[in-house]
């Protein structure tokens, strides 16, 4: 597995999951709770990270390039 972002809230990682599924590629979010329940927030130690497979990961960084692009 690879990560391919770290997002500050759930909700963030989890469109990025969907949008990154939409378009065939498996994908999870990684330490979605961590950050609530322990309270800390740093991004460094306890990230949301979104992670893929190791041959997804070159297509799964151009969506969210391109996705970020968009915006």
């Amino acid at each position: 597995m690879k990560v391919v972002g770290k997002y500050l809230n759930s909700f963030s990682a989890n469109v990025a999951k969907g949008m990154l599924e939409s378009a065939g590629i498996k994908a999870a979010v990684m330490n979605e709770y961590l950050p609530i329940i322990s309270g800390i927030t740093n991004d460094d130690l306890l990230s949301i990270t979104l992670v893929v497979n190791d041959e997804d990961y070159q297509e799964a960084m151009r969506l969210l390039e391109a996705a970020s692009n968009a915006e």
